[in-house]
């Protein structure tokens, strides 16, 4: 009888394959939290947020006045508008293709939609009484409000309170004005009386009615799985009583998402948006915020259209 030989080689081979561990390989995906963000801002707002107005060598006062009842006062209209480069006047009267945008943010699931907060250039916190964005072109080119001239603008707001103020927003970053933000009552087109708060402006561009929170702070942070951070997540701290929304900074160092100043003794909601590759990923969790707290959020995979109603329901 024969014998037949193998090479030792490939059955050394074949014995160390079967033996091997399975081995857990980590996948690697782009960065999406930009494309999340941007996501959210075309599928979260509802479209009477957003309201546009052309009108046509306008020589009167007019008021401009959205589905939802605010109202946007042009007055002594060829002495309200400039060129932002130059800084002269641009008439109403010569500009045929005169453009008013108006955006409108009056809850917490737009202000996180629309890439928003209510932080101040200081870092401190406010709560809001609604923001709205208003520009303006003549044929296609970006207007200025005129230095000494204020746009007068009308929100309809639920229960108004006292001790507002108009903030307006510079390069991503809140400012107090100290101009005082007004309760008011007025009729709209309908035949409905609404009630909010009337801002006088002095730039175009968001404004917004704010009064801060004054109670001391302290650094509160979530931590979530190994994973999951700033390439592919959006990390809130939302106030559950407060129109308040804090974007949280991810530190590498801690490996958490954070912000420094956060008031003790709030009840709040804690929000975590995720994009892996196409699969969309939630944490959610209410606490009161504590001294020099972190907190654990757990995550789990959900639908896309999860992730819209979850975010419309803030």
């Amino acid at each position: 009888m024969s014998r037949i030989r193998l090479p030792y080689w490939p059955v050394l081979l074949l014995a160390l394959c079967s033996c091997r561990k399975d081995v857990e390989q980590f996948a690697a995906y782009t960065p999406s939290a930009q494309d999340l963000s941007n996501w959210l801002a075309e599928q979260v707002p509802g479209t009477s947020t957003h309201s546009t107005f052309t009108l046509n060598n306008l020589t009167t006062d007019k008021v401009l006045e959205t589905p939802s009842g605010a109202r946007i006062f042009l007055t002594d209209t060829d002495n309200l508008f400039s060129d932002p480069i130059t800084g002269l006047p641009v008439l109403c009267s010569t500009c045929p293709d005169l453009k008013v945008e108006v955006t409108e943010v009056l809850d917490k699931s737009d202000i996180v939609a629309r890439g928003l907060n209510t932080i101040d250039k200081d870092g401190i916190l406010f709560e809001s009484g609604g923001m709205v964005r208003v520009t303006v072109t003549c044929n296609g080119k970006q207007l200025a409000l005129l230095p000494d001239r204020n746009l007068k603008i009308q929100l309809p707001i639920i229960g108004t309170q006292s001790g507002y103020f108009v903030f307006s927003q510079n390069m991503g970053k809140w400012t107090n004005s100290n101009q005082e933000v007004f309760e008011a009552v007025w009729p709209v087109s309908n035949g409905s009386t609404y009630a909010g708060y009337e801002l006088l402006v002095k730039n175009l561009g968001w404004s917004a009615c704010g009064r801060h929170l004054t109670d001391s702070t302290s650094s509160f942070c979530i931590e979530l799985p190994s994973g999951f951070a700033d390439q592919n997540t959006l990390a809130y701290l939302i106030f559950k009583h407060q129109n308040i929304v804090v974007p949280l900074q991810y530190d590498l160092g801690q490996n958490k998402f954070c912000y420094p100043n956060i008031p003790a003794g709030f009840q709040v909601q804690l929000v975590a948006v995720s994009k892996l590759g196409e699969r969309f990923w939630l944490g959610k969790a209410e606490t009161e915020v504590g001294t020099n707290a972190t907190f654990t959020l757990g995550t789990q995979e959900i639908s896309k259209e999860a992730v819209l109603n979850f975010v419309k329901s803030l």
